[in-house]
């Protein structure tokens, strides 16, 4: 497998500015662009290698696509709510074959306000599509001067590093019609509070939990209230206690204000 690495970025080496002007050329019949569903990475690929020889880290602004050049930058706009944000391409993903037509970092869809229903309508516009070779000949002397390992060592220990991850996840079962907080310790929150999303994924829910931190709320103000639909449990993320509605109510300005829309729900014990 190492093998297939080093021949690939060798091949990106000596090939990179073809493979860049045939895609600029199909980006400019498509006006400059296209349009479609983004996405953003699951919380256990963080660390996992990518196509460019790079470990994902989900702190940058880096992105997959299926056809633009490893490397390639790229303007990706959220065209509901006009954010827009700068990443580089530094993996391959079957992107069409999921519905969507690019995959992006946590920090990318933070940045977007996407966080909360985790997909998001978007515009992208090729910055830069010159395939470097400066950063490429890094990522080459960087696999060969420490010898990485991709292999099916590696493969175990992201294995075990995604087993790890789950079991630090919240504890299930998070039981329908109660409330938690995001360890799976069971909470009694009353009145109203404002729900951010409602997801059938804890891991996403996650994402969504260390956003509201880092805007300022107190994770002790953070509920997890779970209820269920046909499909299965639900994970509304709610914050705040609120004895009226209008109280929460300015809160939901608060949040609009960080690209996010809320919505007002009563706690199960009020």
């Amino acid at each position: 497998m190492k093998k297939i690495i080093v021949l690939v970025l060798f091949i990106l080496r000596f090939s990179g500015e073809t493979i860049a002007h045939q895609t600029n050329a199909n980006a400019s019949n498509n006006l400059g662009g296209e349009e479609g569903t983004a996405r953003y990475y699951a919380a256990n690929l963080k660390g996992k290698l990518t196509s460019f020889g790079e470990k994902y880290d989900d702190s940058q602004l880096t992105a997959s696509h299926s056809k633009y050049p490893l490397n390639t930058l790229l303007k990706v706009t959220n065209l509901e709510n006009n954010l827009s944000v700068q990443v580089r391409i530094n993996d391959y993903c079957k992107c069409e074959e999921e519905g969507k037509i690019i995959n992006l970092s946590k920090e990318a869809a933070s940045r977007l306000g996407m966080m909360a229903s985790g997909k998001a309508k978007v515009h992208l516009e090729i910055i830069s599509p010159q395939t470097s070779e400066k950063v490429i000949d890094k990522a080459l002397n960087n696999l060969l001067s420490k010898g990485r390992e991709i292999n099916s060592k590696e493969e175990g220990k992201e294995t075990k590093d995604l087993i790890s991850a789950k079991s630090n996840a919240p504890s299930e079962p998070f039981l329908v019609n109660h409330s938690f907080d995001i360890t799976g310790i069971e909470k009694l929150p009353k009145g109203f509070g404002v729900q951010v999303t409602a997801l059938s994924s804890l891991n996403m829910v996650q994402d969504l939990y260390d956003e509201l931190i880092k805007m300022g709320v107190k994770k002790e103000d953070i509920f997890v209230q779970v209820g269920e639909k046909n499909t299965g449990k639900i994970y509304r993320l709610i914050f705040g206690e609120f004895f009226t509605k209008e109280a929460a109510n300015e809160k939901l300005n608060w949040l609009a204000q960080h690209g996010y829309k809320g919505v007002i729900r009563s706690h199960y014990n009020y």
